[in-house]
Order: structure tokens, then sequence, then C-alpha cells
């Protein structure tokens, strides 16, 4: 079933924020609200301009867009770069998938996931921007995502903008990025637990 994955993830993501997340942490509150309301959009679909936009996709580009409005003009310019160059990137693939099938290995969306997260990390190399490397790629498959779609809606393909697939890619962004930001944490720990145990070693 199209979608499923970004359901299982958002529902675990919003119990994480609601139960389990320190009452002291900003912005939890939000997080938990975001969540349930794109999880109650998800069968949802609208019409602008003789194209199908799921709500759920369209709550995603108004949400980005609040979190990048307060962002310095640099900012915004470099990760506008950011943006169009996971955008081609993102269109492009969508159209080798189409085209040329037999070149995909693996689900044509779980590519774009990796696809992308890695572009991501080529602007925002460093973990501790997460934030601001999520956004840049979820600004750049979002607009990838309308720009393969009006591409391929004026040769006779009529697809949905925001589409239950691409719910799923931008679940499996996160997860990666969250695996990846739980072994940093985990390696951290891991050193600090370590580092007494060398202080010994050396006073031997």
């Amino acid at each position: 079933m199209e979608g499923i994955v970004f359901l299982w993830v958002a529902w675990g993501l919003w119990i994480y924020t609601t139960f389990m997340m320190g009452k002291n942490v900003k912005g939890r509150f939000a997080y938990s609200f975001y969540l349930l309301c794109m999880i109650c959009l998800f069968p949802y679909r609208l019409t602008f301009f003789s194209h199908d936009v799921y709500a759920a996709y369209l709550l995603l580009v108004l949400l980005t867009f609040i979190y990048i409005h307060p962002l310095g003009l640099r900012q915004k310019l470099y990760m506008l770069m950011g943006i169009l160059t996971i955008a081609m990137s993102y269109a492009g693939l969508g159209l080798i998938a189409i085209y040329d099938p037999v070149l995909m290995i693996i689900e044509p969306h779980v590519i774009a996931a990796l696809l992308s997260v890695s572009l991501g990390f080529i602007f925002y190399s460093s973990l501790k921007k997460i934030k601001i490397l999520f956004l840049t790629v979820l600004a750049g498959t979002m607009a990838g995502d309308v720009l393969l779609n009006v591409t391929l809606n004026k040769i006779g393909f009529f697809e949905t903008i925001g589409s239950h697939l691409y719910l799923d890619m931008t679940a499996y962004m996160a997860l990666i990025l969250l695996s990846l930001k739980a072994i940093q944490a985990l390696n951290v720990l891991m050193s600090s637990k370590l580092s007494p145990n060398k202080g010994e070693f050396k006073n031997i």
C-alpha cells in the first residue's frame, strides 16, 4: 500500500513527540500538532489549475516556508542552490524511472530519498545543521516533484503532485537522517564512557 511507510513513521514520531519527548523541549507541541494534521490530511487531495495535489503535501510546503522564512538572506541564497540541485536531480531520476525502469535496481522512491539526502550533505556536511539540511532536502524534493509532474502532464501522463509515494520518500529521508543522528549520539556517548578508561591506561 502506497503511503504506509509515511503513516507508520508519522505515527511513531507523533507518539515520541507527544509522550516521550521532554516537556521543556521547544516546539514539542507544534511538532505533535503538525504530525497529527499530516496524518489527518493524508487521504485528501485538491485540484489547482488542473493538477491534483495531496493536502498533506500542501501542509509540508507551508511548514517548509514557515521554517525557512526567519533565515538570513545569505542562508536563503545558499539553500536555494541546494534546493535547485536536488530538484533537478529528483526530476531527472523520476524521468529515468518512467522511460527506462530497468535501470532502477531498487524502488525509485528509495533511490530518490538516498540521492536527495546525499546531495543535501554536499551543502550541509554536518549533522549539527540537521534541521536546515532536512528543510533543504524537503524543499528540493517538493520542487522536483512539481517540476516532474508538470512535465509529465504536458506529455500526457497525469500524475498527482505530492502523491503517497512521495510521502513515503519523505519518510525514508527522515528515517535516514534520524538514524545518522542516533548513530552520532551513540558514538559520542561511547567516546565519553571510554575516555576515563583511556586515562587509566595512560597512568599505568
